[in-house]
Order: structure tokens, then sequence, then C-alpha cells
């Protein structure tokens, strides 16, 4: 019987209190592999966790299998990952939650920003003072921000975001769970099939997963979902819609 890890759609990251960074995935197709399992496995699962945001796809088979987890950031994904794995043995993983490569690290007032960075060059006391490493600790730590754990006024007009960057999900999955079966994802635009195989494959290598399904967002849509599935010996399948992807990775990891 085995215990399964499904991540779908996006993560969201606040800017404040309303406003928020996200991206365009849906978590149709974690859903659909969700679904697959169930439909053509049910007698060899015992649990399937599946963790995504409020408004994603969720599986349409119903099941008293599935624990659903609702998480908004890549923080809240990491954590729920890590109780899960303290106390359960997972078989398998199938991280193709669309993690947010950003996250906001403040907003701010651009006319706030320009009189810390005026009131600076002022009051230097040479012009060898002024440097880039003293401008960019303003843009990276300025002395006044808004205030995001409210909304911001919606009459801004000149209101900047500074983004920092979110940790990668996929790096730290075996460190939790080293014995794991991990599927991860890799989404390219409009590049070769050539250069999406090297990047997908150094993505596998580094983060020692097992399988790497690899997308081109050029090749989807109109109820297709293109994708290469690769594993250490190189390409193992390739797919042409969702439920295509989801039946080769039932066939695959059991």
């Amino acid at each position: 019987m085995k215990n399964i890890i499904i991540t779908s759609g996006p993560t969201n990251e606040k800017i404040d209190a309303v406003m928020k960074i996200t991206n365009m995935s849906t978590g149709a197709l974690g859903a659909a592999v969700a679904d697959t399992f169930l439909e053509e496995r049910n007698e060899e699962i015992e649990r399937i966790y599946y963790i995504s945001t409020k408004m994603s796809y969720k599986p349409k088979v119903k099941s008293e299998k599935i624990q659903f987890i609702t998480v908004e950031s890549t923080q809240d994904l990491i954590e729920a990952l890590e109780e899960i794995f303290a106390t359960k043995k997972i078989d398998i993983i199938i991280h193709s939650a669309a993690v947010g490569d950003y996250a906001g690290k403040y907003a701010i007032r651009a006319e706030e920003l320009v009189d810390e960075i005026w009131e600076k060059v002022q009051n230097a006391k040479s012009k060898e003072e002024i440097t880039k490493e003293m401008l960019m600790s303003i843009f990276e730590n300025p002395e006044t921000v808004c205030n995001n754990t409210t909304k911001i006024s919606s009459y801004e007009p000149h209101l900047m975001t500074m983004l920092t960057l979110t940790p990668k999900v996929i790096s730290k999955i075996k460190q939790m769970a080293p014995e794991v079966t991990l599927v991860g994802f890799k989404l390219l635009e409009g590049v070769s099939k050539e250069e999406l195989y090297d990047v997908a494959s150094k993505l596998r290598q580094k983060n020692k997963a097992d399988y790497i399904v690899a997308n081109d967002l050029a090749k989807i849509g109109n109820g297709k979902h293109w994708a290469m599935i690769i594993n250490e010996k190189g390409i193992t399948a390739e797919c042409e819609t969702k439920k295509e992807i989801a039946q080769t990775l039932e066939k695959l990891l059991f």
C-alpha cells in the first residue's frame, strides 16, 4: 500500500493584506494524476496527500483515501511537506506545483525611496562615500516601507515592490525524505527539444529526482499538453495530453 504526496497548482506570495504574486498554473495536471492513480491503482493506495492552494483544481474522483491540505505560500508548502514526512513514510511524491520564483520583500513609495537616497547623497562627506554598494544597501533595506500587514492604499501613483527569491522546494524533498521516489516538473517556453532535455536532466541530477516531466509552454493548450518524461537513462516517454502524462506516471511508479 503506497502513501503518495501530490503538490499541485500555484503558490501565492503576499505583497500586502490583499495583493499577492502568483502564476497562471491551475493545478489541472496534478488533479489528473490523482484521478488516474485512484481509478487505476485504488487498491494499492493507502493515502494521497493532495497539497494545493484553495482555488486550484481538485481531483474529480471522490475517495476517502485523499487528504486535502490547503497552502498559500511557498513556506506553507515546505512546512506541510515537513509535517507529512515527519509523521508518515511516503513512497512517491509528484511535485507538480508551480512554486513561485519570487515573493514580495517590501513595498515602498517611490518618493520615500528617492528621499532616502537623496539624503544619503547629500550627507556624504566626500564623493568617494557614494558607492554602488552604499546605494544598493538602501534598495535592499530601506528605512521606510509600507505596512504590508494591512491593505496598501489604492491611490499610490508610484508604488514599488522589491522581490526576493523563494526557496527551491524540489531541492529540499530528498533532504527530508531520501528514500522517496521523486517526480519533478520543469517548464520552459519555445525552446528546442534538446535544450529542454538538457535543462531538465540537470534539474533531475541536482535534486536527485527519479523522474522529471519536462514541458514546453508553447506546446500546451487547446487540449494538448506535450511533455517528455526523463529518468537517469534518458527520455523514457513522450506524452501529448495531461491524461497521457498521468497514465504514463501510473505505469512507471506502480
